[in-house]
């Protein structure tokens, strides 16, 4: 039987590109300061100018996921930033969830680089959920600097779903209606007396691809507890304003959701500083493929974790492959996910170039 949702309409989006979109400003030091303080990640490659450049990457990086900042967006009911670059014609009020991406790094994003993004969507979908039918739109999103070298090339998934008719309820013989009362919630941590603790930067010993076996685990990174602070930070750090991360009315009224939510491009930071600490300086975050299985509160604490899943050499390079995951502290895999790290062999200085693997 034919899609109701996935029209002909929709159909022929799929192989669309945009037009290419240079950022308004090119990444600045307050920028990748601002994103790598917004997720606590003390890497002194983001933060510390002196530091940078006398590593072998000689300057200052921005965090390798967060090198595009939404400048201005315009506001609408959703938030801001939300706005698509598609306008994928379906019969739903609510935008897209963030099912996951699957990411290739491909060049350091340095602080002054002006970037380009350009998107094409490579397929749209559709499946039975626990609720409803699910549309899964695939759009490829490409990275470039100013001399349209690719910094990155990241398969981008949203997860559109039906809501329920918003419940109304007959106020009086009139035909007025009201909303549905609120669901009581938690208050966000911290309490007030308490001032959370941000993480200091550690040094640690190079990895190598002869130190590590097929079982080993991950330094693991632990965030929390989650605040709404956190939230609202990382969207000032990044430009994306959605409400279901901060406006807990909208959240439980329009969109069926029992508290604010913590971002998924957050909690994929946490699980790329997971990664990022494990190839250490002088070996290279490749790939990075991950799926959101479920949601985070404020108040939750985030464990990212990893354990080596497999070692191979490919021409002169050690690739060694993690399985990797968030848990929430009610015992919750929320994030789940394969990644790819490159570690230098003993003497080897690994290039700061790789290629696009189809």
């Amino acid at each position: 039987m034919a899609s109701e949702l996935i029209t002909p309409e929709v159909l022929a989006l799929i192989g669309q590109e945009t037009p290419p979109e240079r950022n308004r400003f090119a990444i600045s030091d307050e920028m990748a300061y601002d994103l790598a303080d917004a997720t606590e990640d003390p890497n002194p490659l983001y933060v510390d100018q002196d530091y940078a450049k006398n590593s072998r990457f000689r300057g200052l990086l921005c965090p390798p996921l967060a090198t595009w900042k939404d400048i201005a967006p315009p506001i609408g009911f959703f938030g801001a930033g939300q706005e698509s670059h598609f306008e994928v014609p379906l019969p739903f009020n609510s935008y897209g969830l963030n099912g996951g991406s699957d990411w290739q790094f491909l060049r350091p994003a340095y602080v002054g680089a002006w970037v380009t993004r350009q998107f094409r969507i490579r397929d749209i979908f559709e499946k039975q959920g626990r609720s409803g039918p699910l549309v899964f739109v695939i759009r490829q999103e490409t990275l470039t600097d100013q001399e349209n070298r690719k910094i990155s090339v990241a398969d981008r998934v949203s997860i559109h779903r039906a809501l329920p008719v918003e419940d109304q309820v007959r106020a009086d013989d009139v035909g007025a209606f009201r909303e549905p009362p609120l669901q009581d919630v938690p208050v966000s941590p911290p309490a007030s007396d308490v001032v959370l603790p941000k993480p200091q930067s550690e040094s640690g010993q190079q990895r190598h691809f002869e130190d590590v076996t097929v079982g080993d685990e991950l330094p693991s990174v632990v965030k929390g507890p989650i605040t709404t602070t956190h939230l609202v930070r990382w969207a000032a750090a990044n430009g994306n304003y959605a409400r279901i991360h901060w406006d807990l009315p909208f959240a439980q009224l329009r969109q069926g959701l029992s508290n604010v939510v913590v971002n998924g491009s957050l909690k994929s930071q946490y699980v790329g500083e997971l990664l990022v600490k494990f190839a250490g300086e002088e070996g290279w975050f490749k790939r990075y493929q991950v799926q959101h299985r479920g949601m985070d509160y404020p108040g939750d604490v985030l464990t990212a974790h990893g354990a080596v899943t497999g070692k191979r050499e490919l021409g002169e390079f050690g690739y060694v492959d993690c399985q990797v995951g968030l848990r929430n502290n009610r015992g919750e895999l929320t994030v789940s996910g394969q990644a790819t790290v490159i570690l230098p062999k003993r003497g080897q200085t690994l290039p700061l170039v790789w290629d696009f693997e189809e």
